[in-house]
């Protein structure tokens, strides 16, 4: 049984409610800007020839995607939730990241990283990603953490 997408995104907005509420800077993204920033989730954090099916996951009516299943296995390690945001957004100018929900089909939602607390990240499923820092951060349903690092390592075989 699908849950009902109306519940799920009353449920959405009211997460974004909350945040504001608690002072968290953020601006939800318009469709085109959201398929932009998918685009390049896509193109920078998942393998190539993945790269396809995850756009189309993304796409999906309310569908969960996994992300830490999607970025790229050779970046990727579990995380502890102790300075998550600070290893996220660090050796970067910008204080903005982009956080893509666990359900397909909802907008991305551009957050800046130094009005959030650790527990918010960690307690809401999604990724969480940096662009120019080259890091995304992936929340489970179960609360784990994962980072996707794409500086680790020399170079890539992908890009």
């Amino acid at each position: 049984m699908r849950p009902d997408e109306r519940v799920l995104r009353d449920t959405f907005r009211e997460q974004l409610a909350r945040l504001r509420s608690l002072r968290v800077d953020l601006r939800t993204l318009g469709p085109r800007a959201t398929e932009e920033h998918a685009a390049r989730l896509a193109e920078a954090f998942v393998e190539p020839d993945r790269s396809f099916a995850f756009r189309q996951a993304l796409e999906g009516k309310g569908e969960a995607v996994d992300f830490e299943t999607w970025l790229r296995q050779d970046r990727l390690s579990p995380r502890e939730m102790h300075g998550c945001l600070e290893w996220l957004a660090a050796g970067a100018e910008r204080v903005v990241c982009v956080r893509f929900d666990r359900r397909a089909g909802f907008p991305a939602v551009a957050l800046v990283v130094r009005t959030l607390h650790e527990s918010w990240v960690c307690s809401w499923p999604g990724v969480y990603v940096h662009f120019e820092a080259g890091r995304a951060l992936a929340v489970t349903v179960h609360y784990e953490l994962f980072q996707c690092d794409l500086r680790v390592g020399m170079g890539s075989p992908y890009r």
